[in-house]
C-alpha cells in the first residue's frame, strides 16, 4: 500500500487549515486554493459547477468553502434549492479576485509566448498613414521566415503615442512626429514627400504642380494646426489673414484620402499614403515648394528594445531603402 503521508489533499488543504478551521484566536490568510474554489462558485453558481470546473468532488469544493467562511468569519454565500447567491461582501471580494485573475491570465499568456516566440508578441504603434502600406511590408519581411511571430498593431494619433508607451501597450511606434517624453528614444529612418491628392476631374489636376494659391483657392481638407501634417501644411500656405480657412479638418491623412475620393476637394497628404491602388480616381501632383514629413520610430529608453522588435526596425528600413520615390504620371 502506498504511503500517503506526505499526498496532498483533494481539496488542497493541509493540516495547518483543518486546525484554522476548527478556530484560533488568529485569522489566516486565504491560499489560492480557497480563493479559485471561491472564484469557481461565483462564476458557475453553485457547488456542482465549481466541481466540474476545477474537476475535483463537490464535497472537496464543500470543505473549502466552509473553510474560506470560517476564516473569513461571516458568510459568502446564501444557499438556495439549487444555486448560492453570493452576499454583498461577497461580491465586493469578487471584484478584486477577477483583477488578481486577469493579472495571472496575462503572466500566462506572456509565458506561452515566450514559449512560441522568444520575445512574446510584437506590439507596434504607427500613424494611421504609415499602416497602410509601410508597416505591413516591413511585418511581411519581418515574418519571412518567421511565421510563428505574433503581432499585435494599433494606429495611433501624434498625441496618444507617449501613453502607449507608459501603459506597456507598445514596444515601437512609427510616426511622422517623435513624441517629446524623457524616458522615449526616438530615430529618424528618412523622410516622406508630401504630395497634393484631388479627384481626377478637379481643376487642380490640369496643373503639373500645386502651389499654395492653386491649393487655396477653393474648398479644400486640412489638418489641426499642432498635427504633423497640419505643421507641414501651414508652413506651406504661409501667413494669409483673409484666407478662407479648411472646408473640412481631419486628423488624418487616411481620413483626408477617404473625403478626397469622395469628392470633398483637395488634401496634402504624405506619399505613403497614396498606394498604387489606391489612386484610381485620384489625381497625385507634387507640390511647390517641396515638403516631406520625417519617419520615426520611437521606442522606450528603460529598457532594451525586445528582439523581435529590433528585427522589425531592420525590416522596417529595408522597406524605407527599397521603396522608389512618388509617381506623378496622370492615370486617366
Amino acid at each position: 500500500m502506498p504511503d500517503t503521508a506526505d499526498a496532498p489533499r483533494e481539496d488542497g488543504l493541509d493540516d495547518d487549515d483543518s486546525a484554522d478551521a476548527a478556530g484560533s484566536g488568529t485569522r489566516p490568510p486565504l491560499n489560492l486554493r480557497q480563493i479559485e474554489v471561491f472564484r469557481a462558485i461565483m462564476l458557475t453558481g453553485s457547488i456542482s459547477g465549481a466541481g466540474r470546473m476545477l474537476h475535483v468532488s463537490q464535497p472537496a469544493i464543500s470543505r473549502v468553502l466552509a473553510l474560506t467562511e470560517s476564516r473569513l468569519r461571516f458568510p459568502l454565500f446564501e444557499r438556495s434549492r439549487s444555486r448560492l447567491a453570493p452576499t454583498a461582501e461577497a461580491r465586493r471580494l469578487f471584484a478584486e479576485v477577477e483583477q488578481v485573475y486577469g493579472g495571472i491570465q496575462r503572466v500566462n499568456e506572456l509565458a506561452a509566448n515566450l514559449a512560441q516566440a522568444g520575445a512574446g508578441a510584437l506590439r507596434v504603434i504607427s500613424s494611421a498613414s504609415f499602416g497602410q502600406r509601410m508597416v505591413p511590408q516591413a511585418l511581411a519581411v519581418l515574418r519571412q521566415g518567421r511565421g510563428q511571430a505574433r503581432v499585435d498593431y494599433r494606429s495611433s494619433t501624434y498625441d496618444e503615442l507617449a501613453g502607449h508607451f507608459l501603459s506597456g501597450q507598445a514596444d515601437i511606434a512609427v510616426s511622422m512626429r517623435p513624441p517629446v517624453h524623457p524616458n522615449l528614444v526616438s530615430v529618424e529612418l528618412g523622410r516622406s514627400e508630401v504630395v497634393c491628392v484631388m479627384p481626377s476631374d478637379h481643376p487642380l489636376a490640369r496643373c503639373q504642380a500645386v502651389a499654395p494659391a492653386d491649393f487655396a483657392a477653393g474648398a479644400w481638407i486640412g489638418y489641426p494646426a499642432d498635427a504633423p501634417l497640419g505643421r507641414v501644411l501651414t508652413a506651406y500656405l504661409g501667413y494669409a489673414p483673409n484666407r478662407t480657412p479648411a472646408a473640412i479638418e481631419v486628423h488624418s491623412p487616411v481620413t483626408a484620402l477617404a473625403f478626397v475620393q469622395q469628392g470633398l476637394g483637395p488634401a496634402l497628404v504624405d506619399s505613403w499614403c497614396v498606394g498604387p491602388r489606391t489612386r484610381a480616381g485620384l489625381a497625385v501632383r507634387p507640390i511647390v515648394p517641396p515638403a516631406h514629413i520625417g519617419i520615426w520610430a520611437t521606442y522606450s529608453e528603460l529598457q532594451p528594445l525586445p528582439l523581435m522588435a529590433r528585427r522589425f526596425l531592420a525590416a522596417l528600413k529595408k522597406v524605407l531603402q527599397d521603396e522608389p520615390g512618388p509617381s506623378f504620371e496622370d492615370e486617366d
